[in-house]
Protein backbone atom coordinates (compact mmCIF):
# COMPACT_ATOMS: atom_id res chain seq x y z
CA UNK A 1 0.00 0.00 0.00
CA UNK A 2 1.49 3.46 -0.84
CA UNK A 3 2.77 5.84 1.78
CA UNK A 4 0.64 8.88 2.02
CA UNK A 5 0.77 12.22 4.53
CA UNK A 6 -0.33 15.63 3.89
CA UNK A 7 3.12 17.51 4.59
CA UNK A 8 6.55 15.58 4.35
CA UNK A 9 9.11 17.21 6.44
CA UNK A 10 12.81 17.10 5.83
CA UNK A 11 14.86 17.56 9.02
CA UNK A 12 14.34 17.48 12.38
CA UNK A 13 16.21 20.57 14.16
CA UNK A 14 13.69 23.29 16.03
CA UNK A 15 11.98 24.49 12.81
CA UNK A 16 11.05 21.10 11.26
CA UNK A 17 9.99 19.82 14.56
CA UNK A 18 7.85 23.39 15.20
CA UNK A 19 6.41 22.72 11.78
CA UNK A 20 5.63 19.39 12.52
CA UNK A 21 4.06 19.76 15.95
CA UNK A 22 2.06 22.90 14.79
CA UNK A 23 0.49 20.91 11.69
CA UNK A 24 -0.22 17.50 13.94
CA UNK A 25 -2.42 20.14 16.01
CA UNK A 26 -4.44 21.89 13.75
CA UNK A 27 -5.31 18.15 12.15
CA UNK A 28 -3.33 17.55 9.47
CA UNK A 29 -0.64 14.29 8.80
CA UNK A 30 2.45 15.53 8.92
CA UNK A 31 5.64 13.40 9.56
CA UNK A 32 9.04 14.29 9.86
CA UNK A 33 12.18 12.76 8.55
CA UNK A 34 16.06 12.98 9.85
CA UNK A 35 18.89 11.54 8.34
CA UNK A 36 20.38 11.52 12.24
CA UNK A 37 19.68 7.64 13.66
CA UNK A 38 19.18 9.80 17.61
CA UNK A 39 19.06 13.74 18.08
CA UNK A 40 22.27 15.06 18.59
CA UNK A 41 23.25 17.09 22.16
CA UNK A 42 25.47 19.84 20.49
CA UNK A 43 25.46 23.41 22.05
CA UNK A 44 24.86 24.92 18.45
CA UNK A 45 21.91 27.77 18.34
CA UNK A 46 21.41 29.04 21.88
CA UNK A 47 19.26 32.81 22.28
CA UNK A 48 15.88 32.45 22.85
CA UNK A 49 14.33 35.81 21.41
CA UNK A 50 11.14 37.18 22.82
CA UNK A 51 9.06 36.52 20.40
CA UNK A 52 10.11 32.84 20.29
CA UNK A 53 8.73 32.45 23.48
CA UNK A 54 5.49 34.10 22.59
CA UNK A 55 5.33 31.49 19.60
CA UNK A 56 6.02 28.79 22.40
CA UNK A 57 2.92 29.17 24.21
CA UNK A 58 0.78 28.66 21.10
CA UNK A 59 2.51 24.45 21.49
CA UNK A 60 1.98 25.37 25.55
CA UNK A 61 6.05 24.96 25.81
CA UNK A 62 7.16 28.04 27.23
CA UNK A 63 7.70 27.43 30.84
CA UNK A 64 9.48 24.02 29.81
CA UNK A 65 11.90 26.31 27.99
CA UNK A 66 12.67 28.83 30.63
CA UNK A 67 12.75 26.24 33.35
CA UNK A 68 15.51 24.75 31.09
CA UNK A 69 17.44 27.77 30.01
CA UNK A 70 19.16 31.09 31.53
CA UNK A 71 17.56 34.36 31.60
CA UNK A 72 20.34 37.03 30.16
CA UNK A 73 20.42 40.10 32.20
CA UNK A 74 23.03 42.09 30.46
CA UNK A 75 26.22 42.13 27.90
CA UNK A 76 29.51 43.16 29.27
CA UNK A 77 32.80 44.08 26.60
CA UNK A 78 35.95 43.73 27.77
CA UNK A 79 38.94 45.60 25.42
CA UNK A 80 42.14 44.34 26.81
CA UNK A 81 41.35 43.25 29.71
CA UNK A 82 39.49 45.95 30.40
CA UNK A 83 35.47 46.60 30.66
CA UNK A 84 34.41 49.01 27.43
CA UNK A 85 31.28 48.89 27.49
CA UNK A 86 28.11 47.55 29.18
CA UNK A 87 24.42 46.94 29.09
CA UNK A 88 21.15 46.10 30.58
CA UNK A 89 18.70 43.72 29.35
CA UNK A 90 15.18 45.16 30.09
CA UNK A 91 13.12 43.25 32.82
CA UNK A 92 10.02 45.09 32.51
CA UNK A 93 8.16 46.42 29.32
CA UNK A 94 8.39 43.21 27.64
CA UNK A 95 6.33 39.82 27.16
CA UNK A 96 9.65 37.85 27.64
CA UNK A 97 13.16 38.56 28.30
CA UNK A 98 16.40 37.11 26.16
CA UNK A 99 16.65 33.47 27.08
CA UNK A 100 19.79 31.30 26.91
CA UNK A 101 18.33 27.67 25.72
CA UNK A 102 20.49 25.18 24.73
CA UNK A 103 19.29 23.90 20.82
CA UNK A 104 19.12 20.44 21.82
CA UNK A 105 17.07 21.33 24.72
CA UNK A 106 15.04 23.57 22.24
CA UNK A 107 14.36 20.39 20.03
CA UNK A 108 13.83 17.57 23.37
CA UNK A 109 11.08 20.50 24.28
CA UNK A 110 9.56 20.59 20.62
CA UNK A 111 9.88 16.70 20.11
CA UNK A 112 8.03 16.54 23.22
CA UNK A 113 5.36 18.82 22.08
CA UNK A 114 5.10 16.97 18.70
CA UNK A 115 4.38 13.57 20.47
CA UNK A 116 1.79 15.53 22.59
CA UNK A 117 0.01 15.91 19.32
CA UNK A 118 0.60 12.18 17.90
CA UNK A 119 3.48 12.84 16.10
CA UNK A 120 7.29 11.70 16.38
CA UNK A 121 10.72 11.71 14.51
CA UNK A 122 11.36 9.18 11.76
CA UNK A 123 15.24 8.95 12.38
CA UNK A 124 17.74 7.41 10.26
CA UNK A 125 15.72 8.49 7.28
CA UNK A 126 17.48 10.68 4.49
CA UNK A 127 15.93 12.13 1.46
CA UNK A 128 17.39 11.55 -1.84
CA UNK A 129 14.77 12.84 -3.65
CA UNK A 130 11.57 13.48 -5.14
CA UNK A 131 9.47 14.55 -7.76
CA UNK A 132 6.38 16.31 -8.28
CA UNK A 133 3.33 15.19 -10.49
CA UNK A 134 0.10 17.34 -10.29
CA UNK A 135 -0.99 17.65 -6.93
CA UNK A 136 1.53 15.30 -5.10
CA UNK A 137 4.83 14.90 -4.91
CA UNK A 138 7.13 11.52 -4.36
CA UNK A 139 9.70 11.55 -2.06
CA UNK A 140 12.64 9.05 -1.87
CA UNK A 141 13.65 8.17 1.61
CA UNK A 142 16.66 5.79 2.40
CA UNK A 143 17.05 4.27 5.68
CA UNK A 144 19.68 3.09 7.88
CA UNK A 145 20.44 0.20 6.15
CA UNK A 146 20.33 1.66 2.25
CA UNK A 147 17.13 0.37 1.61
CA UNK A 148 14.65 2.88 -0.17
CA UNK A 149 10.89 3.64 0.17
CA UNK A 150 8.44 6.51 -1.69
CA UNK A 151 6.63 8.74 0.40
CA UNK A 152 4.01 10.51 -1.30
CA UNK A 153 3.09 13.68 0.39
CA UNK A 154 1.01 16.40 -1.00
CA UNK A 155 3.55 19.20 0.33
CA UNK A 156 7.17 19.00 1.18
CA UNK A 157 8.95 21.01 3.52
CA UNK A 158 12.96 21.33 3.53
CA UNK A 159 13.77 22.10 6.94
CA UNK A 160 17.65 20.48 6.30
CA UNK A 161 19.73 23.18 7.10
CA UNK A 162 22.43 25.09 4.96
CA UNK A 163 23.77 21.86 2.70
CA UNK A 164 20.17 20.73 1.85
CA UNK A 165 18.98 18.66 0.16
CA UNK A 166 15.29 20.29 -1.06
CA UNK A 167 16.92 23.63 -2.20
CA UNK A 168 19.29 21.59 -4.23
CA UNK A 169 16.97 19.13 -5.65
CA UNK A 170 14.96 22.23 -6.67
CA UNK A 171 17.88 23.98 -8.28
CA UNK A 172 17.16 27.25 -6.03
CA UNK A 173 20.33 28.95 -5.73
CA UNK A 174 21.92 30.10 -2.01
CA UNK A 175 22.75 33.77 -3.02
CA UNK A 176 25.30 34.97 -0.70
CA UNK A 177 29.05 34.52 0.53
CA UNK A 178 31.13 33.18 3.28
CA UNK A 179 33.25 35.33 5.59
CA UNK A 180 36.87 34.52 5.57
CA UNK A 181 37.53 34.35 9.42
CA UNK A 182 37.45 30.85 10.86
CA UNK A 183 35.26 30.49 14.53
CA UNK A 184 36.05 28.03 17.34
CA UNK A 185 33.66 26.74 19.52
CA UNK A 186 33.70 24.97 22.84
CA UNK A 187 31.33 23.72 25.65
CA UNK A 188 33.11 23.98 28.47
CA UNK A 189 32.74 24.82 32.57
CA UNK A 190 34.38 28.44 33.01
CA UNK A 191 35.85 29.18 36.97
CA UNK A 192 36.11 32.86 36.91
CA UNK A 193 35.06 35.81 39.16
CA UNK A 194 32.54 37.22 36.82
CA UNK A 195 28.66 37.26 37.62
CA UNK A 196 26.76 34.51 36.41
CA UNK A 197 23.98 35.09 33.68
CA UNK A 198 25.55 37.90 31.44
CA UNK A 199 27.39 38.01 28.08
CA UNK A 200 30.43 38.41 27.28
CA UNK A 201 32.61 39.58 25.43
CA UNK A 202 36.62 39.76 25.11
CA UNK A 203 38.64 41.66 22.51
CA UNK A 204 42.05 41.70 22.03
CA UNK A 205 43.73 43.76 20.00
CA UNK A 206 46.74 42.17 19.44
CA UNK A 207 50.26 44.03 18.34
CA UNK A 208 49.59 46.33 15.19
CA UNK A 209 46.43 44.08 14.65
CA UNK A 210 48.20 41.00 13.67
CA UNK A 211 47.00 39.13 16.57
CA UNK A 212 43.05 41.18 16.89
CA UNK A 213 41.04 38.51 17.64
CA UNK A 214 37.40 38.19 19.84
CA UNK A 215 35.93 35.87 22.13
CA UNK A 216 32.50 35.30 23.17
CA UNK A 217 30.51 33.37 25.97
CA UNK A 218 27.00 32.86 26.86
CA UNK A 219 26.22 31.14 29.80
CA UNK A 220 24.12 27.63 29.58
CA UNK A 221 21.79 25.58 31.47
CA UNK A 222 23.59 22.27 32.81
CA UNK A 223 25.84 23.45 35.51
CA UNK A 224 26.48 26.78 37.30
CA UNK A 225 29.84 26.93 35.50
CA UNK A 226 28.92 25.96 32.21
CA UNK A 227 29.49 28.05 28.87
CA UNK A 228 29.79 28.25 25.51
CA UNK A 229 32.43 29.84 24.05
CA UNK A 230 33.30 31.53 20.70
CA UNK A 231 36.04 32.87 19.05
CA UNK A 232 37.32 34.10 15.49
CA UNK A 233 40.74 32.19 15.75
CA UNK A 234 44.18 33.93 14.27
CA UNK A 235 45.58 32.88 10.81
CA UNK A 236 48.33 30.22 12.27
CA UNK A 237 45.59 28.76 14.40
CA UNK A 238 42.96 28.68 11.17
CA UNK A 239 45.48 27.10 9.17
CA UNK A 240 46.00 24.07 12.01
CA UNK A 241 42.67 23.73 11.92
CA UNK A 242 40.00 22.17 9.17
CA UNK A 243 36.92 22.69 9.02
CA UNK A 244 34.18 21.00 11.62
CA UNK A 245 37.28 19.39 12.80
CA UNK A 246 36.80 18.87 17.17
CA UNK A 247 39.80 20.34 19.19
CA UNK A 248 41.08 18.11 21.93
CA UNK A 249 40.56 20.34 25.35
CA UNK A 250 44.51 21.04 25.24
CA UNK A 251 44.22 22.76 22.45
CA UNK A 252 41.11 24.72 23.68
CA UNK A 253 42.97 26.03 26.67
CA UNK A 254 46.61 27.14 24.60
CA UNK A 255 43.97 29.47 21.97
CA UNK A 256 41.09 30.79 24.45
CA UNK A 257 42.73 31.18 27.44
CA UNK A 258 45.07 34.22 26.76
CA UNK A 259 42.01 35.44 25.81
CA UNK A 260 40.03 35.37 28.68
CA UNK A 261 40.29 37.04 32.41
CA UNK A 262 43.71 35.95 34.67
CA UNK A 263 43.36 33.02 36.20
CA UNK A 264 40.34 31.52 34.11
CA UNK A 265 40.28 28.00 34.40
CA UNK A 266 38.60 25.41 32.15
CA UNK A 267 37.40 22.25 32.62
CA UNK A 268 34.03 19.40 31.71
CA UNK A 269 34.61 19.79 27.47
CA UNK A 270 31.40 18.46 25.89
CA UNK A 271 31.69 19.55 22.71
CA UNK A 272 33.97 21.60 20.56
CA UNK A 273 34.40 22.51 16.56
CA UNK A 274 35.81 24.47 14.15
CA UNK A 275 33.54 26.54 11.47
CA UNK A 276 32.71 29.24 9.08
CA UNK A 277 29.86 31.72 8.99
CA UNK A 278 28.20 32.50 5.63
CA UNK A 279 25.75 35.11 4.83
CA UNK A 280 23.60 33.06 2.23
CA UNK A 281 19.56 33.57 1.36
CA UNK A 282 17.43 31.34 -1.21
CA UNK A 283 16.34 33.10 -4.10
CA UNK A 284 13.23 31.67 -3.88
CA UNK A 285 11.54 29.88 -0.58
CA UNK A 286 8.91 28.01 -2.53
CA UNK A 287 8.21 26.34 -5.92
CA UNK A 288 4.87 24.51 -6.48
CA UNK A 289 4.40 22.08 -3.58
CA UNK A 290 7.72 22.48 -1.72
CA UNK A 291 9.09 25.07 0.37
CA UNK A 292 11.94 25.84 2.48
CA UNK A 293 12.52 27.11 6.05
CA UNK A 294 15.15 27.78 8.76
CA UNK A 295 18.93 27.29 7.27
CA UNK A 296 17.82 26.10 3.88
CA UNK A 297 16.71 29.12 2.99
CA UNK A 298 18.60 31.67 5.17
CA UNK A 299 22.41 31.68 7.08
CA UNK A 300 24.01 34.55 8.51
CA UNK A 301 26.55 35.38 11.51
CA UNK A 302 25.08 34.33 14.98
CA UNK A 303 25.34 37.42 16.24
CA UNK A 304 22.39 38.37 18.00
CA UNK A 305 21.15 35.23 18.03
CA UNK A 306 18.63 36.20 15.57
CA UNK A 307 19.03 32.66 13.09
CA UNK A 308 17.12 29.77 14.41
CA UNK A 309 14.41 32.08 16.03
CA UNK A 310 14.27 33.38 12.32
CA UNK A 311 13.33 29.59 10.94
CA UNK A 312 11.20 28.90 14.10
CA UNK A 313 8.99 31.98 12.74
CA UNK A 314 9.08 30.55 9.40
CA UNK A 315 7.62 27.42 10.47
CA UNK A 316 4.94 29.19 12.85
CA UNK A 317 3.87 31.24 9.50
CA UNK A 318 3.79 28.50 6.72
CA UNK A 319 1.74 26.16 9.03
CA UNK A 320 -1.46 27.77 9.37
CA UNK A 321 -1.93 28.62 5.59
CA UNK A 322 -0.89 24.88 5.13
CA UNK A 323 -3.61 23.91 7.55
CA UNK A 324 -6.31 26.17 6.04
CA UNK A 325 -5.14 25.27 1.95
CA UNK A 326 -4.85 21.28 3.24
CA UNK A 327 -8.40 21.60 4.85
CA UNK A 328 -10.06 22.82 1.84
CA UNK A 329 -10.51 26.26 3.25
CA UNK A 330 -8.44 27.89 1.45
CA UNK A 331 -6.82 27.72 -2.17
CA UNK A 332 -3.33 27.20 -2.99
CA UNK A 333 -3.01 31.25 -3.66
CA UNK A 334 -2.80 31.48 0.02
CA UNK A 335 0.60 29.62 0.04
CA UNK A 336 2.34 32.67 -1.95
CA UNK A 337 1.84 35.13 1.02
CA UNK A 338 4.86 32.77 2.93
CA UNK A 339 7.56 34.03 0.73
CA UNK A 340 5.92 37.13 0.26
CA UNK A 341 6.24 37.46 4.27
CA UNK A 342 9.18 35.65 4.80
CA UNK A 343 11.65 36.28 2.12
CA UNK A 344 11.94 40.08 3.00
CA UNK A 345 12.72 39.13 7.19
CA UNK A 346 14.84 36.67 6.05
CA UNK A 347 16.94 39.28 3.91
CA UNK A 348 16.67 41.74 6.47
CA UNK A 349 18.29 39.52 9.44
CA UNK A 350 21.25 38.26 6.82
CA UNK A 351 21.97 41.85 5.91
CA UNK A 352 21.59 43.12 9.62
CA UNK A 353 23.51 40.28 11.17
CA UNK A 354 26.04 40.97 8.80
CA UNK A 355 26.53 44.40 9.52
CA UNK A 356 26.91 43.20 13.42
CA UNK A 357 29.83 40.91 12.60
CA UNK A 358 31.66 43.31 10.68
CA UNK A 359 31.05 45.45 13.99
CA UNK A 360 32.21 42.54 16.19
CA UNK A 361 35.57 42.25 13.99
CA UNK A 362 36.31 46.13 14.46
CA UNK A 363 35.93 45.71 18.26
CA UNK A 364 33.27 48.13 18.08
CA UNK A 365 30.35 48.13 20.47
CA UNK A 366 27.09 45.87 20.24
CA UNK A 367 24.36 46.82 22.38
CA UNK A 368 20.83 44.54 23.19
CA UNK A 369 18.48 46.55 21.12
CA UNK A 370 14.99 46.61 20.40
CA UNK A 371 15.15 44.66 17.12
CA UNK A 372 16.58 41.46 18.96
CA UNK A 373 13.06 40.55 20.48
CA UNK A 374 12.14 40.00 17.27
CA UNK A 375 8.50 41.71 18.08
CA UNK A 376 8.91 44.53 15.85
CA UNK A 377 8.68 41.56 12.26
CA UNK A 378 5.78 42.71 10.51
CA UNK A 379 4.19 42.26 7.59
CA UNK A 380 2.57 45.70 6.25
CA UNK A 381 1.95 45.68 2.83
CA UNK A 382 1.60 42.04 2.53
CA UNK A 383 -1.04 40.61 -0.03
CA UNK A 384 -2.71 39.05 2.45
CA UNK A 385 -3.45 42.31 5.17
CA UNK A 386 -6.01 44.91 4.61
CA UNK A 387 -6.53 48.25 6.44
CA UNK A 388 -10.19 50.14 6.49
CA UNK A 389 -8.79 52.95 8.89
CA UNK A 390 -6.47 54.56 6.30
CA UNK A 391 -6.61 57.54 8.77
CA UNK A 392 -5.43 56.31 12.02
CA UNK A 393 -2.08 57.03 12.76
CA UNK A 394 1.11 54.81 11.68
CA UNK A 395 1.96 54.34 15.33
CA UNK A 396 -0.23 52.29 16.05
CA UNK A 397 -0.45 48.51 15.37
CA UNK A 398 -1.66 47.88 11.67
CA UNK A 399 -2.75 44.99 9.81
CA UNK A 400 0.73 43.02 9.29
CA UNK A 401 1.94 44.02 12.87
CA UNK A 402 1.97 41.55 15.61
CA UNK A 403 -0.98 41.87 18.13
CA UNK A 404 0.01 43.65 21.07
CA UNK A 405 -0.27 41.77 24.83
CA UNK A 406 -2.96 43.47 26.58
CA UNK A 407 -3.27 42.61 30.07
CA UNK A 408 -5.71 43.56 33.02
CA UNK A 409 -8.85 41.84 30.61
CA UNK A 410 -11.52 40.99 33.17
CA UNK A 411 -13.94 38.23 32.58
CA UNK A 412 -17.02 37.43 34.19
CA UNK A 413 -17.41 35.06 36.43
CA UNK A 414 -13.43 34.26 36.27
CA UNK A 415 -11.57 35.69 39.48
CA UNK A 416 -8.25 36.66 37.92
CA UNK A 417 -7.14 39.15 34.91
CA UNK A 418 -6.31 37.61 31.67
CA UNK A 419 -4.06 38.66 28.91
CA UNK A 420 -5.27 39.29 25.43
CA UNK A 421 -2.70 36.40 24.38
CA UNK A 422 -4.77 33.34 26.33
CA UNK A 423 -7.18 33.79 23.52
CA UNK A 424 -5.11 34.36 20.40
CA UNK A 425 -3.40 31.73 18.24
CA UNK A 426 -3.56 27.77 18.72
CA UNK A 427 -4.40 27.73 15.36
CA UNK A 428 -7.52 30.28 15.55
CA UNK A 429 -8.56 32.92 13.47
CA UNK A 430 -9.35 35.37 16.18
CA UNK A 431 -11.82 38.08 15.66
CA UNK A 432 -11.17 41.25 18.40
CA UNK A 433 -14.01 43.62 18.49
CA UNK A 434 -14.46 46.69 20.82
CA UNK A 435 -16.98 48.90 22.10
CA UNK A 436 -16.71 51.46 25.05
CA UNK A 437 -20.42 52.67 24.30
CA UNK A 438 -23.42 50.85 23.02
CA UNK A 439 -26.33 52.84 23.63
CA UNK A 440 -28.34 51.92 21.01
CA UNK A 441 -27.27 48.13 20.92
CA UNK A 442 -26.00 48.75 17.39
CA UNK A 443 -22.30 47.97 17.36
CA UNK A 444 -22.74 44.92 19.83
CA UNK A 445 -25.40 43.61 17.14
CA UNK A 446 -22.86 43.98 14.55
CA UNK A 447 -20.29 41.97 16.21
CA UNK A 448 -22.72 39.31 16.96
CA UNK A 449 -23.41 39.28 13.04
CA UNK A 450 -19.62 39.35 12.41
CA UNK A 451 -18.84 36.53 14.66
CA UNK A 452 -21.29 34.31 13.24
CA UNK A 453 -20.42 34.86 9.81
CA UNK A 454 -16.75 34.82 11.07
CA UNK A 455 -17.56 31.11 12.11
CA UNK A 456 -19.50 30.05 9.06
CA UNK A 457 -16.17 30.72 6.76
CA UNK A 458 -13.61 29.39 9.24
CA UNK A 459 -15.37 26.42 11.23
CA UNK A 460 -13.70 25.27 13.70
CA UNK A 461 -10.81 27.39 13.17
CA UNK A 462 -12.70 30.83 14.17
CA UNK A 463 -12.87 32.13 17.42
CA UNK A 464 -13.59 35.91 18.89
CA UNK A 465 -13.50 38.22 21.46
CA UNK A 466 -15.21 41.37 22.19
CA UNK A 467 -13.53 43.82 24.69
CA UNK A 468 -15.75 46.46 26.23
CA UNK A 469 -14.71 49.58 28.53
CA UNK A 470 -15.62 48.99 32.06
CA UNK A 471 -18.50 51.54 32.16
CA UNK A 472 -20.30 49.57 29.38
CA UNK A 473 -18.93 46.05 31.98
CA UNK A 474 -20.73 47.12 34.61
CA UNK A 475 -24.06 49.02 32.98
CA UNK A 476 -27.37 47.12 34.24
CA UNK A 477 -28.79 46.30 30.89
CA UNK A 478 -25.22 44.33 29.20
CA UNK A 479 -25.09 40.91 29.07
CA UNK A 480 -21.14 39.66 30.17
CA UNK A 481 -21.53 35.76 29.37
CA UNK A 482 -22.17 35.52 25.43
CA UNK A 483 -21.46 31.84 24.21
CA UNK A 484 -21.12 33.15 20.78
CA UNK A 485 -17.71 34.30 22.48
CA UNK A 486 -15.85 35.56 25.27
CA UNK A 487 -16.44 39.39 26.69
CA UNK A 488 -13.21 40.98 28.50
CA UNK A 489 -13.71 43.98 30.14
CA UNK A 490 -10.52 46.38 29.51
CA UNK A 491 -10.49 47.45 33.77
CA UNK A 492 -6.98 48.82 32.96
CA UNK A 493 -7.33 51.19 29.70
CA UNK A 494 -4.37 48.96 28.54
CA UNK A 495 -5.99 47.21 25.72
CA UNK A 496 -7.82 50.40 24.24
CA UNK A 497 -4.04 51.90 25.01
CA UNK A 498 -2.50 49.24 23.40
CA UNK A 499 -4.05 49.30 19.96
CA UNK A 500 -5.17 52.75 19.75
CA UNK A 501 -8.84 51.44 20.28
CA UNK A 502 -12.31 53.52 19.28
CA UNK A 503 -15.91 52.76 19.60
CA UNK A 504 -17.07 49.94 17.49
CA UNK A 505 -13.60 48.65 15.70
CA UNK A 506 -12.29 45.73 14.96
CA UNK A 507 -9.74 43.39 14.24
CA UNK A 508 -8.92 40.08 12.58
CA UNK A 509 -5.73 38.41 14.28
CA UNK A 510 -3.94 35.56 11.95
CA UNK A 511 -3.30 32.15 13.60
CA UNK A 512 0.26 33.39 14.25
CA UNK A 513 -0.48 36.42 16.20
CA UNK A 514 -0.48 38.96 13.10
CA UNK A 515 -3.24 41.25 12.24
CA UNK A 516 -4.63 40.60 9.12
CA UNK A 517 -7.57 43.11 9.19
CA UNK A 518 -8.96 46.56 10.60
CA UNK A 519 -11.83 47.82 10.60
CA UNK A 520 -13.37 50.95 11.60
CA UNK A 521 -16.83 49.33 12.38
CA UNK A 522 -17.30 45.89 12.46
CA UNK A 523 -18.98 45.29 9.10
CA UNK A 524 -19.87 41.54 8.65
CA UNK A 525 -20.23 42.20 4.52
CA UNK A 526 -16.68 43.68 4.32
CA UNK A 527 -14.97 41.45 7.02
CA UNK A 528 -16.35 38.26 4.77
CA UNK A 529 -15.14 40.07 1.35
CA UNK A 530 -11.82 40.22 2.87
CA UNK A 531 -11.70 36.70 4.24
CA UNK A 532 -12.55 35.55 0.80
CA UNK A 533 -10.12 37.58 -1.29
CA UNK A 534 -7.34 36.46 1.30
CA UNK A 535 -8.42 32.91 0.83
CA UNK A 536 -9.24 32.50 -2.57
CA UNK A 537 -12.70 31.25 -1.74
CA UNK A 538 -13.24 30.37 -5.73
CA UNK A 539 -10.21 28.13 -5.84
CA UNK A 540 -10.83 26.44 -2.38
CA UNK A 541 -14.32 25.42 -3.60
Amino acid sequence: MLDTTDVLIAGAGPVGLMLAAELRRDGLKARVIDAHDERVFFVKALGVTARTLEIFEDLDMTRDAIDAGVWLTGADTFQDGTLAFSAEIPREGLPYGALSLAQFETERILEAALARNGGHVEYGATLVDFTESGDVIDARIQDACGESRIIRCRWLVGCDGARSTVRHRLDVAYEGDQYPQTFMLADVDVDWHLPRGRMYRFNVSGEGGAGSTSLAALPVRGSARRYRLSMILLPDDAARHTLNAMPDFAEIERIMLPVLPKDTRLSSMRWSSVYRVSHRIAQSYARGRVFLAGDAAHIHPPVGGQGMNTGLQDAHNLAWKLALVARGVAGASLLDSYEAERRPVGLDVVESTSRALNTVLAHGEIKPAMRETQLLVGYRGSPIVADECADMATEWPAPGDRAPDAGGLVQAFVGHAQRLRDHLGRGRHTLVGYVDDDTDGARIAAFDTAVDAWRASLGAAASAVLIVSPELANASAFKPAQEAYRTLSDTEGKFAGAFGAKNGMAWAVRPDGHIGYRSASCSADALIAWLDRVLDRKAAR
